[in-house]
């Protein structure tokens, strides 16, 4: 037999009811004899322990946002001075008119600065502190869409920056500083130069203004056969200076005076490398003139700064083997800028911008004698050509022969 499902009485449900009503009233009474003002000033006591561990807590995380936002920024500003300076200096040698990239550059940018040395010149008051900053950018050269690396050396004393020398312009895949400020590298010994040194760096900056890696590379002397060196490929070689010379290690660093060496098998020199840009040269190729002319170009001609690394630098075989960003001796090592031959492409440097040389003569060399400078045929004294197989002067009418 089912049983029957309990059922909850009225009493059960008026003693619960009545269980409610007494704790609800033992509450109320708990309430109004509560003395408010002990449990305000127990939580206050409470609030005033807690509060000033949150707040230090609190400060300190600020301090060190703080401190990181500040370092963030003398990175990118303090701590790398002379970037407006730097830029500048780019700005005005890359004019279009008169730079060295007469198609035109664009996307310049800031890349990054390397501080490259420091000096303390006595002025007979005290010491002025000088720190020199090589700023590097790149550009984009519109002759071609290649990206272009550019640095500039700056000086910075007392706060105020100032380029020293001219941009230096990197030479294609490789990685990687006007006036009359000059820089030398500060505790490095000077080397008198040989007398068959400004040869050597004639020849190899001659080459590195070009485009022939071919010849480039040979008078980098690299050992290593499978490597190849890839020009600047910028312009026709003018002339060239040496700003210093100084001795030092392999690796840029410089050498204790007791090490030091009347023939030190490494040292460090600053060359400035004058040239007249290709695109000059090309235009007035197009005019049919075999040197540049002064009414497209202004006449003009553009500087480049370059610390080099050299290889027995007072013997007679001295060789030309890193450069880098004018000021920066410490960043060169020996066939640094080497690459695999599969990644360099190779051009007669000059013969193809009918340009002149230092010498002022015409580089293309393989023009006959008796063609003129746009490659048609000189004509003889009596205005027919001297070769007449094709029956026709050079200014393409029929020569007399033929016409009787």
């Amino acid at each position: 037999m089912a049983r029957k499902a309990s059922v909850e009485s009225p009493m059960d449900i008026t003693e619960d009811k009545r269980k409610n009503e007494v704790e609800l009233t033992a509450i109320k009474r708990a309430m109004r004899n509560t003395r408010w003002w002990k449990v305000f000033i127990t939580v206050f006591m409470i609030a005033g322990i807690v509060a000033p561990v949150i707040s230090i807590r609190a400060i300190s995380t600020l301090q060190d946002m703080g401190s990181m936002l500040s370092a963030k920024y003398k990175e990118i500003s303090v701590d790398k001075p002379g970037k407006q300076a730097a830029l500048a200096s780019v700005n005005k040698w890359l004019d279009t008119n008169k730079g060295p990239f007469r198609y035109g550059t664009t996307n310049l940018l800031w890349d990054s600065a390397t501080k490259v040395g420091s000096s303390d010149e006595d002025t007979g008051t005290g010491k002025e502190h000088t720190d020199w900053w090589s700023h590097q950018f790149s550009l984009t050269d519109l002759s071609d869409g290649s990206t272009r690396d550019v640095t500039q050396l700056i000086s910075w004393k007392n706060n105020v920056a100032t380029a020293v020398g001219e941009p230096t312009v990197l030479p294609l895949k490789a990685s990687g500083a006007g006036g009359a400020q000059s820089y030398t590298p500060s505790g490095y010994s000077r080397i008198d130069q040989a007398s068959s040194f400004q040869n050597v760096v004639n020849a190899w900056a001659k080459a590195y203004i070009g485009k022939d890696s071919n010849a480039f590379t040979v008078l980098v002397g690299d050992p290593n056969s499978e490597h190849a060196y890839q020009p600047a490929a910028i312009g026709t070689f003018k002339n060239v200076s040496i700003n210093w010379l100084v001795e030092c290690d392999k690796n840029g660093q410089s050498v204790p005076k007791e090490q030091s060496s009347d023939t030190p098998p490494y040292a460090a020199a600053s060359i400035s490398i004058t040239f007249e840009p290709y695109a000059a040269m090309q235009d007035s190729s197009d005019k049919g003139s075999d040197t540049s002319s002064s009414d497209n170009t202004g006449g003009s001609t553009v500087k480049t700064n370059i610390t080099v690394l050299v290889k027995n630098p007072t013997s007679g075989n001295a060789k030309i083997i890193d450069w880098g960003a004018d000021g920066s001796v410490r960043t060169l090592r020996p066939y640094a800028n080497a690459l695999s031959k599969s990644d360099v492409t190779s051009a007669n440097s000059d013969d193809e911008t009918g340009g002149t040389d230092s010498a002022g003569t015409t580089s293309q060399d393989t023009q006959s004698d008796d063609s003129t400078a746009d490659g048609s045929k000189a004509s003889s004294g009596n205005g027919t050509s001297d070769n007449t197989s094709d029956g026709t002067s050079s200014d393409g009418t029929a020569s007399d022969s033929q016409n009787n």
